[in-house]
Protein backbone atom coordinates (compact mmCIF):
# COMPACT_ATOMS: atom_id res chain seq x y z
CA UNK A 1 0.00 0.00 0.00
CA UNK A 2 1.20 3.50 -0.89
CA UNK A 3 -0.80 6.58 0.09
CA UNK A 4 -0.70 10.27 -0.76
CA UNK A 5 -1.49 12.57 2.12
CA UNK A 6 -2.07 16.31 2.23
CA UNK A 7 0.72 17.57 4.48
CA UNK A 8 -1.06 20.14 6.63
CA UNK A 9 -4.38 18.36 7.20
CA UNK A 10 -3.03 14.77 7.02
CA UNK A 11 -6.00 13.80 4.83
CA UNK A 12 -5.40 10.92 2.44
CA UNK A 13 -5.90 12.08 -1.15
CA UNK A 14 -4.78 9.00 -3.05
CA UNK A 15 -3.65 5.44 -2.66
CA UNK A 16 -2.53 2.33 -4.49
CA UNK A 17 -3.00 -1.18 -3.16
CA UNK A 18 -1.74 -4.58 -4.24
CA UNK A 19 -0.29 -7.80 -2.87
CA UNK A 20 2.63 -7.79 -0.46
CA UNK A 21 4.99 -8.97 -3.20
CA UNK A 22 4.49 -5.79 -5.22
CA UNK A 23 7.23 -3.19 -4.78
CA UNK A 24 6.16 0.17 -3.32
CA UNK A 25 7.87 1.93 -6.25
CA UNK A 26 5.43 0.19 -8.62
CA UNK A 27 2.54 1.28 -6.44
CA UNK A 28 3.81 4.88 -6.40
CA UNK A 29 4.00 4.75 -10.18
CA UNK A 30 0.23 4.12 -10.23
CA UNK A 31 -0.29 7.49 -8.50
CA UNK A 32 1.47 9.51 -11.20
CA UNK A 33 -1.61 10.03 -13.35
CA UNK A 34 -3.87 11.08 -10.45
CA UNK A 35 -1.40 13.54 -8.93
CA UNK A 36 -2.64 17.09 -9.55
CA UNK A 37 -0.72 19.65 -11.57
CA UNK A 38 0.88 22.54 -9.66
CA UNK A 39 1.65 20.27 -6.71
CA UNK A 40 4.58 19.21 -4.58
CA UNK A 41 4.98 15.60 -3.47
CA UNK A 42 7.23 14.77 -0.52
CA UNK A 43 8.72 11.31 -0.87
CA UNK A 44 10.37 9.20 1.79
CA UNK A 45 13.98 8.16 1.24
CA UNK A 46 12.86 4.68 0.20
CA UNK A 47 11.31 6.05 -2.98
CA UNK A 48 14.64 7.20 -4.41
CA UNK A 49 14.30 6.27 -8.07
CA UNK A 50 15.44 8.78 -10.65
CA UNK A 51 13.12 7.15 -13.18
CA UNK A 52 10.10 7.55 -10.90
CA UNK A 53 11.02 11.14 -10.00
CA UNK A 54 11.58 12.10 -13.65
CA UNK A 55 8.28 10.55 -14.72
CA UNK A 56 6.49 12.22 -11.81
CA UNK A 57 7.74 15.61 -12.95
CA UNK A 58 7.14 15.04 -16.67
CA UNK A 59 3.58 13.66 -16.38
CA UNK A 60 1.96 17.06 -15.85
CA UNK A 61 2.48 20.76 -15.35
CA UNK A 62 4.51 21.95 -12.35
CA UNK A 63 4.50 18.57 -10.58
CA UNK A 64 7.41 18.90 -8.22
CA UNK A 65 8.97 16.44 -5.80
CA UNK A 66 11.07 16.69 -2.67
CA UNK A 67 12.90 13.95 -0.79
CA UNK A 68 15.90 13.33 1.47
CA UNK A 69 19.11 12.58 -0.39
CA UNK A 70 19.87 8.88 -0.32
CA UNK A 71 23.02 7.90 1.54
CA UNK A 72 25.85 7.36 -0.92
CA UNK A 73 24.06 9.10 -3.81
CA UNK A 74 26.51 10.29 -6.45
CA UNK A 75 26.08 13.78 -7.84
CA UNK A 76 28.07 16.56 -9.47
CA UNK A 77 27.62 20.19 -8.41
CA UNK A 78 26.76 22.30 -11.45
CA UNK A 79 26.17 25.63 -9.72
CA UNK A 80 26.34 26.92 -6.14
CA UNK A 81 23.30 29.04 -5.28
CA UNK A 82 24.23 29.60 -1.65
CA UNK A 83 26.17 28.10 1.23
CA UNK A 84 23.71 25.21 1.61
CA UNK A 85 22.06 25.38 -1.80
CA UNK A 86 23.28 23.97 -5.12
CA UNK A 87 22.09 22.73 -8.50
CA UNK A 88 23.40 19.21 -9.04
CA UNK A 89 23.51 16.65 -11.82
CA UNK A 90 22.66 13.00 -11.07
CA UNK A 91 23.65 10.10 -13.32
CA UNK A 92 20.98 7.57 -14.24
CA UNK A 93 21.83 3.92 -14.67
CA UNK A 94 21.37 1.91 -17.89
CA UNK A 95 18.94 -0.34 -15.98
CA UNK A 96 16.83 2.68 -14.98
CA UNK A 97 16.83 3.98 -18.56
CA UNK A 98 15.68 0.56 -19.78
CA UNK A 99 12.88 0.46 -17.20
CA UNK A 100 11.88 4.10 -17.75
CA UNK A 101 11.87 4.97 -21.48
CA UNK A 102 12.63 8.65 -21.99
CA UNK A 103 14.81 8.88 -18.89
CA UNK A 104 17.89 10.96 -19.79
CA UNK A 105 21.44 9.95 -18.85
CA UNK A 106 21.60 12.81 -16.34
CA UNK A 107 18.95 14.57 -14.24
CA UNK A 108 19.29 18.06 -12.84
CA UNK A 109 17.96 18.76 -9.35
CA UNK A 110 18.50 21.12 -6.45
CA UNK A 111 20.30 20.00 -3.30
CA UNK A 112 19.56 21.81 -0.04
CA UNK A 113 21.10 21.23 3.39
CA UNK A 114 20.03 22.01 6.93
CA UNK A 115 21.51 21.09 10.28
CA UNK A 116 18.89 19.53 12.56
CA UNK A 117 19.91 18.60 16.12
CA UNK A 118 23.59 18.63 15.12
CA UNK A 119 23.07 16.39 12.08
CA UNK A 120 23.27 17.65 8.49
CA UNK A 121 20.15 16.71 6.53
CA UNK A 122 20.16 17.03 2.75
CA UNK A 123 17.11 17.20 0.53
CA UNK A 124 16.82 16.86 -3.20
CA UNK A 125 14.08 18.64 -5.13
CA UNK A 126 12.87 19.39 -8.63
CA UNK A 127 12.19 23.01 -7.60
CA UNK A 128 15.37 24.33 -9.16
CA UNK A 129 14.48 28.03 -9.58
CA UNK A 130 15.84 29.86 -6.50
CA UNK A 131 13.77 32.99 -7.21
CA UNK A 132 10.44 31.14 -7.33
CA UNK A 133 11.37 28.66 -4.61
CA UNK A 134 13.54 30.22 -1.87
CA UNK A 135 15.72 27.63 -0.16
CA UNK A 136 14.68 28.55 3.39
CA UNK A 137 10.99 28.04 2.53
CA UNK A 138 11.68 24.62 0.99
CA UNK A 139 13.75 23.51 3.96
CA UNK A 140 11.12 24.79 6.40
CA UNK A 141 8.44 22.87 4.50
CA UNK A 142 10.37 19.63 4.62
CA UNK A 143 11.43 20.20 8.21
CA UNK A 144 7.83 19.42 9.14
CA UNK A 145 8.79 15.84 8.34
CA UNK A 146 12.09 16.04 10.26
CA UNK A 147 10.61 17.73 13.30
CA UNK A 148 7.32 15.90 13.67
CA UNK A 149 5.88 16.28 17.13
CA UNK A 150 6.67 13.36 19.36
CA UNK A 151 4.05 12.42 21.87
CA UNK A 152 5.32 10.12 24.63
CA UNK A 153 3.28 7.01 25.18
CA UNK A 154 1.46 6.71 28.44
CA UNK A 155 -0.10 3.59 29.88
CA UNK A 156 -3.39 4.24 31.55
CA UNK A 157 -4.24 1.64 34.12
CA UNK A 158 -7.83 0.49 34.23
CA UNK A 159 -9.44 0.86 37.61
CA UNK A 160 -10.15 -2.57 39.06
CA UNK A 161 -13.73 -3.75 39.45
CA UNK A 162 -12.94 -5.18 42.90
CA UNK A 163 -10.86 -3.40 45.53
CA UNK A 164 -7.26 -4.56 45.77
CA UNK A 165 -6.26 -5.82 49.19
CA UNK A 166 -2.88 -4.66 50.36
CA UNK A 167 -0.96 -7.62 51.77
CA UNK A 168 0.92 -5.37 54.15
CA UNK A 169 -2.20 -3.63 55.47
CA UNK A 170 -2.72 -6.23 58.20
CA UNK A 171 0.72 -5.47 59.62
CA UNK A 172 -0.25 -1.85 60.26
CA UNK A 173 -2.84 -2.75 62.90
Amino acid sequence: MVCQMELTSHLLIGGAFDGYRINEMKLAEQLIETTPDHSLTLFDRGFYSLGLLHQWQQAGTERHWLMPLRKGAQYEVIQRLGRQDAVVSLSTSPQARKQWPGLPERLTARLLSKTVKGKVCQILTSMADPLRFPSDEIVDLYSQRWEEHVYPRAIRLKSPKCPIKNKNASQLN
